[in-house]
C-alpha cells in the first residue's frame, strides 16, 4: 500500500480489506493499525459469537512475519512486552502451536522455524511457513536431516551422508538408537547422556539455517554420564545405541562435520514457521482435515465442540494473511467448531487456512487496542506469531504497550 496516502483514503481502503462474511453480522469498521495491518471485529448476536481479525499485507515492506518462542511458556500479553523491551515494534500477535503442558520449557507439538534456525521439528500436523519474502505455505512437512564427517573438498553428493534421526527432540535419555542433533536454538538447555557419544561442535556456519549447507568441525567428544551445554554458535551430535558404537572410532576433535536441514515438500530455506492444525481450508474449499493429522485422542472428541478458537490463513494470491481469534467460554460469545471456523474463514476470503491452539490458550494481541483472550484468565503458551516492524509506523502510531485493561476485557477491542 503507498503509505503516502492521506489518514481518510487510508480509513477508506481499508473498509474493503477486511470483507464482511455472507452471513449477517454486525461488524465494527476496518480500523488501519499500520500501513499493510487492519482490524476488524465482527459480532453475530443470534449465534453468540465474537470473532477478531487482522488483516496484513504480506507485500508491505515495512512489515515482517515472526515467529516468536516464549522463554518457557508466556502469555501473549508477556511475549508482547518482553519483544517489545527489545525494541520491535508489535503490530498484532496470536498465540500459537499446541504444547506439551507437562514440560515447564514450554516444547510445542510441531515445528517452528525463527529467523531461519530450526528450534523444534515437525509433527504430522498442519503448519504455516514463510519464505525470505513473507510468502505463505501451508501444509504437513517432513524433516529431512543430515550430517557428513567428509572433508567439503572429497564429499560426494549422497554417499557420504548420514541420516539424523531427529532434531531437538525432548526425552533423548530414552533413546535407544539413532543421531540426534541438538542447535543453540533449543534453549540451551544442558541434557543428560547416560550413555551415547556427544560430539560437540563449537561453531558452525551458517547459524544451521533451514535450507541451507552448514559447516564445522568437532571440537571435543564427551562419553559417560556428563551433562553438556550446546555451544551458542555450534552444535551437539549425540549418538545413541549402536550409532555410538559404530562411529565411536571414527568421531575425533578436528574431524569435519557438515550439515543440512530441510523441511520437504518446502524447497530452500524457510524464514519463519509454526505449528498447528487441523488445516480448514484447501484450495478455496472447507475442509476440516482432522482424521489426516496425528492429534490424541482426547482433541479428536473436540471436533463439532464450540470452542474459543485461533486460526490463520491466506488469500488465493498469497498477497493477505488472515489471523482470526474467535472469542468463547462467556455470555457474550460461545466460540465455534472447527466447521464453523472454517466456514468464516471462507467467507474472509482465505484459500488456505489452518487452526492454532484454542481453548484457554486462544489471545490475541492488536496494538492501539490492547488483548483480547477466551474471558477468562490468560493462559501461557509456548509460542505465537507475531506481525512486527522495525520501527514505530507512520499511519497509526506507535501502540504496542496498551493494556487490556484499557480496551475493556472480552468483546475488546
Amino acid at each position: 500500500m503507498n503509505q503516502r496516502l492521506t489518514r481518510p483514503l487510508l480509513f477508506l481502503a481499508a473498509l474493503a480489506l477486511v470483507p464482511v462474511p455472507a452471513e449477517s453480522a454486525e461488524v465494527q469498521p476496518s480500523i488501519p493499525v499500520a500501513p499493510g495491518v487492519f482490524y476488524g471485529r465482527y459480532r453475530k448476536e443470534k449465534e453468540r459469537v465474537i470473532s477478531h481479525v487482522l488483516k496484513v499485507d504480506l507485500k508491505e515492506k515495512s512489515l515482517q512475519v515472526r515467529s516468536i518462542k516464549a522463554r518457557g511458556t508466556d502469555t501473549i500479553r508477556q511475549m508482547v512486552d518482553w519483544v517489545t523491551r527489545e525494541g520491535t515494534v508489535v503490530l498484532g500477535a496470536i498465540n500459537g502451536d499446541f504444547f506439551r503442558q507437562d514440560n515447564s520449557t514450554g516444547i510445542p507439538y510441531g515445528v517452528h522455524v525463527s529467523d531461519g534456525c530450526l528450534v523444534y521439528p515437525p509433527e504430522k500436523r498442519s503448519m504455516i511457513g514463510f519464505g525470505p519474502k513473507n510468502e505463505p505455505y501451508i501444509g504437513v512437512v517432513s524433516l529431512r536431516a543430515k550430517i557428513s564427517f567428509v572433508p567439503p573438498e572429497k564429499r560426494g553428493p549422497a554417499s557420504d551422508w548420514n541420516d539424523v534421526t531427529d532434531v531437538n527432540v525432548p526425552g533423548e535419555e530414552t533413546q535407544s538408537t539413532g543421531v540426534y542433533l541438538y542447535t543453540p536454538a533449543f534453549g540451551k538447555l544442558r541434557r543428560s547422556r547416560p550413555n551415547g557419544l556427544i560430539a560437540v561442535v563449537e561453531t558452525i556456519k551458517p547459524a544451521l539455517l533451514v535450507g541451507e549447507l552448514c559447516e564445522g568441525v568437532v571440537s571435543r567428544v564427551e562419553t559417560g554420564n556428563h551433562q553438556v551445554e550446546v555451544p551458542e554458535g555450534g552444535c551437539l551430535l549425540f549418538f545413541a545405541g549402536g550409532s555410538s558404537r559404530q562411529l565411536e572410532a571414527h568421531v575425533k576433535p578436528g574431524l569435519p562435520v557438515g550439515v543440512k536441514l530441510e523441511l520437504p515438500p518446502i524447497v530452500g530455506g524457510v524464514s519463519q514457521a509454526i505449528g498447528g492444525g487441523p488445516r480448514l481450508i484447501r484450495d478455496g474449499k472447507n475442509k476440516v482435515e482432522f482424521s489426516n493429522e496425528v492429534f490424541e485422542p482426547f482433541q479428536r472428541g473436540e471436533l463439532t465442540k464450540r470452542h474459543p478458537r485461533s486460526a490463520i490463513g491466506y488469500d488465493r494470491t498469497r498477497q493477505y494473511l488472515y489471523l482470526v481469534m474467535v472469542e468463547g467460554r462467556h455470555s457474550g460469545s460461545q466460540g465455534m467448531s472447527f466447521g464453523e471456523l472454517s466456514n468464516f474463514m471462507l467467507d474472509l476470503g482465505c484459500y488456505q487456512a489452518m487452526g492454532f491452539d484454542g481453548g484457554g490458550s486462544a489471545g490475541m494481541f492488536v496494538a492501539g487496542k490492547g488483548f483480547v483472550s477466551n474471558g477468562s484468565e490468560e493462559r501461557a503458551v509456548a509460542n505465537g506469531l507475531f506481525i512486527t516492524a522495525a520501527k514505530s509506523p507512520g499511519a497509526g502510531g506507535n501502540f504496542a504497550g496498551k493494556t487490556a485493561g484499557e480496551a475493556g476485557g472480552p468483546g475488546s477491542p
